[in-house]
């Protein structure tokens, strides 16, 4: 059987007015908090943060924490909201102010860390974990991720979900086959976030070359340089075990056939990703 979003079939001329629509900046701006001042606030710094879903953004969203917090997020015990995403949340970030980072024209006053990861390897992560059919349990972002991609696409496309598991998934090539269909309507800036490009995410406004800091999670010195991104005194140049980040995985462990058509759709959708952040790749 196959799914339809309902919102689809309003027509191209609502998704082209969506389309026009600016994104804000993905970028977080984080400064020492003002009104709780102890020995671990006076060591932070304002610093800019950048990190593209599906990148890692759990694991260095934790490691931050453990910096600005001096304790570890698993300390804390929750078992729901707030989650380690929510900056804005001072319940749970009580030693730094976080805003969306608005203002450019100060961004090389402020050190700065983006994090980034292999273009292919993250469009497919994204699949596994937002919108895949390879699973007989339901993953709660379906029933929101593949009707938005729907709508993206827009009704010209030919392509729908399946729903025979009970729930609206895609396949891998029709995934990227619709990927491919957006990109190829210039709507790729429309993504959400876990699809979106990473050349139209962190480096949007701002090319990796003006960031302090432009790395994978796996990368050697992750760690040791996220900490002299956000604090006075730690040393960038450190390179020991104590530099990298600690990697959470998602519970996925199937290997994914590509075709070489699914093949031929990642070459051509992640061309620019590429272009920008290959050295920065090769560097990780």
């Amino acid at each position: 059987s196959e799914y339809e979003s309902p919102k689809r079939k309003e027509g191209e001329a609502k998704t082209n007015q969506k389309q026009k629509a600016t994104k804000p900046s993905i970028a977080w701006e984080v400064v020492p908090a003002a009104d709780h001042v102890d020995a671990t606030v006076a060591e932070l710094k304002p610093a800019t943060l950048c990190t593209c879903a599906k990148c890692g953004s759990t694991s260095l969203w934790e490691e931050l924490f453990a910096i600005v917090e001096g304790k570890s997020f698993k300390s804390m015990n929750y078992t729901g909201p707030p989650w380690i995403h929510d900056l804005l949340n001072k319940k749970l970030w009580t030693n730094i102010e976080a805003k969306r980072k608005t203002d450019l024209s100060n961004f090389k006053d402020q050190d700065s860390f983006a994090l980034i990861r292999d273009p292919k390897e993250r469009i497919v992560s994204a699949w596994k974990s937002k919108v895949t059919c390879d699973t007989d349990k339901e993953i709660p972002d379906h029933r929101r991720f593949v009707p938005q991609l729907l709508n993206l696409v827009g009704p010209s496309s030919n392509i729908t979900a399946r729903t025979d598991k009970g729930f609206p998934c895609l396949d891998m090539s029709d995934y990227l086959a619709m990927l491919s269909q957006i990109h190829a309507q210039g709507r790729e800036g429309s993504l959400n976030e876990h699809f979106l490009p990473q050349h139209l995410g962190c480096f949007k406004d701002v090319p990796p070359s003006m960031w302090t800091v432009v790395t994978t999670i796996s990368g050697p010195n992750a760690l040791c340089s996220l900490k002299s991104v956000v604090t006075k005194s730690a040393n960038m140049s450190n390179t020991d075990d104590d530099c990298q980040i600690m990697i959470k995985t998602h519970n996925y462990t199937r290997s994914v056939d590509l075709s070489r058509a699914d093949e031929v759709i990642l070459d051509r959708i992640t061309s620019k990703e590429y272009e920008m952040l290959g050295q920065y790749l090769n560097d990780a």
